[in-house]
C-alpha cells in the first residue's frame, strides 16, 4: 500500500516533531507527514513561540511548509490538526473539513461543548478523529478487560496554561482514559479534598488527581468485578505510536478513533471539571 500522507496544522506541539520522526525512522510503518503549516505566535499563549523552531527542525526533516491549513489538506490523506492552543481549534477544523478527508484533533478536541458540537455539525463528509494519545497506549489498553470497569483511580500531572484552565490544558488526558474506560454517559463531576469524582448514572465512578506541576507520568488502576488491572504510561515519542498506529488505519479503513458521543463526553467532562475547580462541590455533566 502507498504510504498515508499526513498533513500537519500547526508546528508548536512537539507532537508535529515526534510524529514526523517516528514515520520517517519506520517506527511506525505505512504513513509519512507529507506538508505543515506553521501559525504566527500568539502573545496571550507563549508555548505558540515552538512554532517557529520546530518548523525550521520539520524543514530539516524534509516536510515541505506551506503557507495556508488549506494548502496542507490539498496535498494530505489525513490532516492532524496539533496546534498546541485549543482556542484554535474549532477555526482550523472548519478551514479543513469542507475537504472531505479525514482530520484528527489532537488531544484537545475543542474548548467548549458548543465548539464541539458546531464541529461535528460542520464535519460533512469529513471523518473526525480524535483522543488523547494515552488512550491508545499498550499500557492502557492492556489493563482493559471484556468486562466493564467499575472503578477508577486515575492520576497524572495537571498544570494549565493560559486561556486552558482547569483540566482543560493536561487534565484532558486523565478525562479521555476515564471515559475509554467506563464509556459515554457520564453525570456528574464532584470535587472533594482535590480529588475529581466522575460519576456514571449506575454509580460506576472514576476518580481523577495528580500534582499542579508536569511531570512524565500518568498512571491507574481500574476495578472489575473479578479483580482490578493497573497501568502506567510515561510521556515521550514511544508514547505515540499506539496513536500513529490508529491514525493510519482511520485513513485506510475510514473508521473514527473515537465514537462521537465520547468526543462530546470528554469536552463536556472537562467544563463540569472547570467549574468544579473555580468553586463548586457538583456539577452536572451538560452535553
Amino acid at each position: 500500500m502507498n504510504p498515508v500522507r499526513f498533513g500537519l496544522v500547526g508546528t508548536d506541539s512537539p507532537h508535529a516533531i515526534s510524529f514526523t520522526k517516528l514515520l520517517a525512522a519506520g517506527t511506525v510503518d505505512g504513513g509519512q507527514v507529507a506538508g505543515a503549516w506553521s501559525a504566527e505566535p500568539r502573545e496571550d499563549f507563549p508555548l505558540s513561540s515552538r512554532g517557529a523552531p520546530n518548523s525550521q527542525t520539520l524543514a530539516e526533516l524534509g516536510v515541505p511548509l506551506l503557507d495556508t491549513p488549506e494548502q496542507v489538506a490539498e496535498l494530505s490523506d489525513v490532516i492532524l490538526i496539533v496546534e498546541a492552543d485549543a482556542r484554535t481549534h474549532a477555526d482550523l477544523f472548519h478551514r479543513v473539513a469542507h475537504f472531505g478527508k479525514p482530520v484528527y484533533v489532537d488531544t484537545r478536541f475543542a474548548m467548549t461543548s458548543a465548539e464541539a458540537r458546531g464541529m461535528l455539525d460542520a464535519a460533512a463528509g469529513a471523518l473526525v478523529l480524535a483522543g488523547s494519545p494515552k488512550r491508545f497506549t499498550h499500557e492502557f489498553q492492556r489493563s482493559l478487560r471484556s468486562e466493564p470497569v467499575l472503578t477508577a483511580d486515575l492520576s497524572g500531572p495537571l498544570p494549565t496554561q493560559p486561556g486552558h484552565p482547569g483540566l482543560s490544558w493536561y487534565g484532558v488526558h486523565l478525562v479521555d482514559l476515564a471515559v475509554a474506560a467506563l464509556g459515554p454517559g457520564c453525570e456528574t463531576v464532584g470535587l472533594d479534598d482535590g480529588v475529581l469524582t466522575l460519576t456514571w448514572p449506575d454509580d460506576r465512578q472514576a476518580r481523577l488527581s495528580g500534582p499542579a506541576e508536569w511531570e512524565p507520568v500518568t498512571a491507574g488502576r481500574l476495578r472489575f468485578a473479578t479483580g482490578e488491572e493497573s497501568f502506567e504510561i510515561v510521556a515521550g515519542e514511544p508514547m505515540l505510536t499506539g496513536l500513529l498506529t490508529a491514525l493510519i488505519a482511520a485513513g485506510r479503513n475510514h473508521r473514527p478513533t473515537v465514537p462521537t458521543t465520547e468526543i462530546l463526553d470528554i469536552v463536556a467532562i472537562v467544563e463540569a471539571g472547570n467549574r468544579c475547580l473555580a468553586g463548586s462541590t457538583r456539577q452536572s455533566v451538560n452535553r
